[in-house]
């Protein structure tokens, strides 16, 4: 067995994923039906989608064109709730999932592969059903309204973002006008939308998960981080902007809705973010301002390339998103209703977000009570938590096994966290942490200052602060651990 089916198997063993499909569900599987009755016919539009160029699921098609006033976008989502029926044995163990988890060349679906990569995917030049969300939108990109109706639409191409790049660049001469004019409007939209999401202040902290490359035996080749191109903005704007939708739809109907929440940072964390940069020389003027305190600090990470792992401290001053039916609002994003709702293949509160609109659209009876519902996204927020984990955890194994030849080798590493007993030190452009106990340092006595998290010698007054960079070499490597060991050189 190779490392990376190794490590994979490891992690579901080690977190109990469930990963095979009851016999109850296949059998429900062999009887699925797919009805088109009853909704608007969009397959003449040319939606089309935008995805990484490993997806298979495809969930989402996008078509937009300029209006009078400004600009009319479709976001069409795969109607899955029209398939997954509410309490069936699909949906049930679908619930005990939550949602899909992402490992290295090996997803573990929310819903069986029959929907989420061939029934429900998007698939081009293929009918599917759809939940649509039309939203028409001032010049200055502001929603001036939206509405949701069930259709059936035919994908007219699928794009990867790299691809979405090379056509903004060059404009593809081989796609129908109607496509190229829709990437243009939506390209003109989402450079709007992006303005207002500066202008709220909305946080832009840039993902530092690498993305893996791998040779013979499942060993890690490569270790990159994925560039951010324009086009993920433009699929991610309109995603935000339909979710938006969602929230304040089921709200008006409903009183409560399926929240992604986002809860203000605590103040002790902030206070030790804002000592934390003003050791690095950035002062703020309006500290009781969180959000614009923090803002400052990400533009002065993304200044210098070599800052971008200052991103990690940012993130450990923020609290966890979660769902909820209270509409609290969503810190990060600067909003105060905000759904899930692009993503019912693979999250199950997507998937109720569908099913509650879907009540309304079809004039059905409410198919959740409150009450109940909080519960089920208490779990569900729980379940992420754990899927989050277990795709963190096979990537620590996978790099464990690619430093295990470089023991004995130096490396720059940078402070991420400090305890009484060591720092916990990144290995540079590795994505892994090691610790150096506070015994391999050099000689005198450290004193953990908890309030100012910072380790300070007692006789040396030699001090180590989080952000700090120190040369190390690797001393261990152990990947059924999931650690490295790290001795200062």
């Amino acid at each position: 067995m190779d490392n990376l089916t190794n490590s994979i198997d490891q992690v579901v063993q080690e977190n109990v994923l469930p990963h095979e499909w009851p016999k109850e569900v296949l059998a429900e599987l062999k009887n699925l039906e797919v009805k088109n009755n009853k909704r608007a016919d969009l397959r003449k539009i040319p939606f089309v989608t935008i995805d990484g160029k490993d997806a298979k699921d495809f969930d989402d098609a996008v078509f937009c064109e300029f209006s009078k006033d400004g600009f009319d976008l479709q976001v069409a989502i795969a109607d899955v709730a029209e398939i997954v029926k509410q309490d069936s044995s699909i949906d049930k163990e679908a619930l005990l999932r939550g949602t899909s988890i992402y490992f290295p060349k090996r997803v573990i679906p929310m819903l069986p592969e029959e929907i989420s990569n061939n029934l429900c995917s998007l698939i081009p030049r293929e009918d599917r059903n759809v939940l649509v969300c039309k939203i028409n939108y001032s010049k200055d990109g502001e929603i001036n309204s939206y509405e949701f109706s069930e259709a059936v639409i035919n994908s007219h191409k699928r794009f990867t973002y790299n691809e979405v790049e090379f056509i903004k660049q060059n404009k593809d001469i081989n796609l129908s006008a109607e496509i190229l004019r829709s990437l243009d409007a939506l390209e003109k939209l989402t450079k709007k939308l992006l303005y207002n999401r500066s202008k709220r202040y909305a946080l832009e902290i840039e993902s530092s998960e690498p993305t893996l490359s791998f040779g013979s035996e499942g060993n890690i080749s490569k270790i990159l981080v994925p560039k951010r191109l324009f086009a993920h903005q433009m699929i991610e704007e309109a995603m935000i902007s339909a979710n938006i939708c969602a929230a304040k739809f089921i709200k008006k109907y409903f009183g409560f809705g399926v929240y992604r929440i986002h809860e203000e940072p605590e103040s002790l964390k902030l206070e030790n973010l804002k000592k934390f940069f003003s050791l690095k020389g950035l002062s703020i003027n309006s500290p009781s301002n969180p959000l614009e305190m923090i803002n400052s600090f990400i533009k002065h990470v993304n200044k210098d390339e070599k800052n971008k792992i200052m991103n990690v401290l940012i993130l450990q001053s923020l609290k966890r998103a979660c769902y909820s039916t209270k509409d609290i609002g969503h810190f990060g994003l600067q909003l105060k209703e905000y759904s899930h709702f692009t993503s019912p293949i693979r999250r199950y509160p997507d998937l109720i977000s569908h099913r509650l609109i879907k009540n309304v659209l079809n004039k059905k009876q409410l198919a959740y009570n409150q009450d109940d519902l909080e519960m089920i996204l208490n779990n569900l927020s729980e379940l992420e938590q754990r899927a989050e984990r277990s795709s963190r955890q096979v990537i620590q194994r996978l790099i464990c096994h690619h430093l295990e030849g470089s023991i004995g080798e130096e490396f720059t590493s940078i402070v991420v966290g400090i305890a009484e007993f060591g720092l916990f030190c990144e290995i540079e452009n590795h994505f892994i942490s090691g610790l150096v106990h506070v015994s391999d340092l050099s000689r005198d006595r450290y004193i953990f200052d908890k309030e100012a998290n910072i380790l300070k010698g007692k006789r040396t007054g030699r001090t180590f602060r989080i952000g700090q960079k120190i040369d190390v070499q690797l001393a261990n490597v152990i990947p059924e651990e999931r650690k490295i060991v790290l001795v200062p050189k």
